[in-house]
């Protein structure tokens, strides 16, 4: 499931939300304010499976950085 970054119009808070792909911000509110319909921000892809796997990788390389 991909994650998305919102930015509230109104006080330009930033949070991120698994959605479905498609699927819109018309249900969304603002964490910090509660306004409704954020905007959708522009960034790179990503998803749960992705940092799982980047964790993997840095655990594998770095072990010590994980004791």
């Amino acid at each position: 499931m991909p994650i998305y970054v919102y930015e509230c119009q109104k006080c330009s808070h930033e949070f991120e939300v698994y959605q479905n792909i498609g699927e819109g911000n018309e249900n969304l509110t603002c964490p910090e304010c509660g306004a409704k319909t954020p905007k959708k921000l522009v960034t790179p892809f990503k998803t749960l499976f992705w940092s799982g796997f980047l964790d993997d990788m840095e655990r594998k390389i770095s072990p010590h950085k994980f004791k």
